[in-house]
């Protein structure tokens, strides 16, 4: 799937592992558009990089269908026809005002992780399905009869069982990779996932020193945080690739979680 010329859904586009991706994507001569929470973000960042190539699509919750739908309507409104999607969203904890179970409310309660998986994983899927819909629809768009491309953003906490609500959420984004892309291959659609490990972004940036030190020293090689291009360039490499489909790649330096 080349980028160039192609449009591609980002969502969590206005920052971190999405903004990186969007400025990608527009750097190899596509088009990105935006669904995030953090409308001003994204305007910011289609200003910067020119409304013509990056489309701000308002203020979007991933978990509402609505929005989404409207989101991806004024898509295919301005360019046309869509690539695929790279799912960039997430959160780590539920909001302030859930509060957990146990000494202190300090174990994870039903609420905080319906919470966090409705953000994480069903947010994502909502996207994914959604643009899958379009892509279907479409008329092929390589020889080998490829219609698009759906790249899923999972965690090495959900591979290697850390951070209860989080972790589960994001295992189970790593659990549909495979059969999602079971069930979209005979339409020449790809899916793949990503297990980013600890990267420089603005989930990571409010953790404690501590915990993103933790990270580091687990790690194999390179021993430091990774950046948000090194992220995008393997967007970029998978997007490419027609062979990759149906796996999760580890983006993690070797770590390998324990406690």
């Amino acid at each position: 799937m080349k980028i160039s010329g192609n449009t591609f859904i980002v969502t969590g586009g206005a920052s971190g592992l999405g903004e990186a991706t969007v400025k990608t994507l527009v750097e190899q001569g596509g088009n990105a558009v935006i669904l995030d929470v953090n409308e001003d973000g994204a305007k910011r960042l289609a200003q910067e990089l020119g409304e013509n190539r990056v489309l701000a699509a308002g203020k979007v919750d991933v978990t509402q269908e609505d929005e989404v739908a409207q989101a991806l309507a004024l898509a295919i409104k301005q360019f046309g026809r869509l690539a695929g999607a790279i799912l960039c969203h997430g959160i780590l904890d539920a909001s302030p005002s859930i509060t957990g179970y146990g000494p202190g409310n300090a174990l994870t309660s039903y609420d905080q992780l319906k919470y966090v998986s409705n953000v994480n994983f069903l947010g994502a899927y909502n996207v994914a399905q959604k643009v899958a819909d379009i892509l279907i629809k479409q008329e092929h768009m390589t020889d080998d009869g490829e219609r698009g491309v759906i790249i899923m953003v999972t965690s090495i906490a959900g591979l290697d069982g850390c951070i209860l609500a989080y972790g589960t959420s994001k295992a189970a984004i790593a659990g549909l990779v495979l059969p999602f892309a079971r069930e979209l291959a005979p339409y020449g659609i790809r899916v793949m996932g990503i297990a980013p490990g600890a990267f420089d972004t603005p989930m990571t940036q409010v953790l404690p020193k501590e915990f993103n030190a933790a990270a580091v020293h687990l790690q194999l090689y390179p021993k430091r945080i990774g950046q948000a291009q090194e992220f995008s360039s393997l967007v970029s490499l998978i997007l490419d690739n027609v062979m990759l489909n149906g796996s999760v790649i580890r983006l993690d330096a070797g770590t390998r979680m324990f406690q």
